[in-house]
């Protein structure tokens, strides 16, 4: 599969970019953002020998789009010139909004854009006022900001991404063995640590994503044991916020044999059909 890395300018430096598919001209492309300890390139682009479906990328260049991921300052191979506290919601969504250029400069006007996790709060609140620069809207288990916070507050400008804490952290119903083993081998290889400005942005109240600000077709999914994290619940009620959307185009979608990373998961194959089928829809 045609795969490149590249770096483009971004407001703070070089970013580090991956596309795939690009080469076959599709129609359109999906920008994929990465969430708060991992790079887009490790989170959406994870084959390995044995595993089958564990690349986000490559299941999206399959079903026909170009994927295009990147790692956000200070993060992987991204450049980073100030403290990691500084890489906040805000420092985000200008190297995403540099993406989204660097896409409309290839060609697509309007790529989809996927934000997971915390890439859902950068992604959502990027289009309440960029939404003329985006097709359709995945929030993907998206921690959508608003008066809840994580105490305490970080210390350490670096959040270290130890092996353990991928042994450990997904629900062992619904997760492989090989993949866990597969994440925990790649993070120490390609993503050992972490800008904690988003830590540090979490400890107090964060300025939530908008609902009535996003015109764009807008799919919410998560697999069943997602989002019950504090920090994940946001000033609003889930169902609230998807019937606040300023959209009649919209789907709220929450799959079994999953929890906040699905897409690592039993569950992936659920996921990625839903995916699909709204990505493939004509916006009007």
């Amino acid at each position: 599969m045609d795969r490149q890395d590249y770096f483009i300018d971004g407001p703070a430096g070089p970013l580090s970019v991956r596309a795939k598919g690009l080469a076959a001209k599709p129609a359109n492309i999906v920008i994929l953002v990465q969430g708060s300890n991992l790079t887009g390139q490790s989170m959406f682009d994870l084959p390995f020998p044995g595993g089958e479906g564990y690349s986000l990328m490559d299941v999206l260049v399959a079903a026909g789009f170009g994927a295009v991921t990147f790692a956000i300052r200070g993060y992987g191979a991204s450049a980073l010139s100030d403290s990691p506290f500084t890489v906040t919601t805000e420092a985000a969504m200008d190297d995403l909004g540099a993406v989204i250029d660097h896409a409309i400069g290839l060609g697509w006007a309007r790529p989809h854009l996927l934000g997971f996790s915390w890439g859902g709060r950068i992604a959502g609140r990027l289009a309440e006022t960029r939404g003329d620069s985006i097709d359709r809207l995945v929030l993907y288990d998206p921690a959508r900001g608003g008066p809840n916070v994580v105490l305490p507050a970080p210390t350490d400008p670096w959040w270290i991404n130890s092996p353990q804490f991928y042994l450990e952290k997904f629900e062992p119903e619904f997760t492989d063995k090989a993949l866990q083993e597969a994440l925990a081998a790649h993070v120490v290889a390609h993503d050992s640590r972490a800008p904690n400005g988003i830590r540090l942005e979490n400890a107090s109240p964060v300025t939530a994503i908008e609902p009535e600000r996003i015109a764009r077709p807008t799919l919410m999914i998560y697999g069943v044991e997602a989002a019950k994290a504090i920090y994940m619940k946001g000033g609003m009620d889930r169902g609230e916020f998807f019937e606040r959307l300023a959209t009649q185009d919209k789907a709220f979608v929450i799959l079994p044999n999953g929890g906040d990373f699905i897409h690592f998961q039993r569950g992936r194959w659920r996921f990625h059909r839903a995916l699909i089928q709204f990505l493939k829809q004509e916006s009007r």
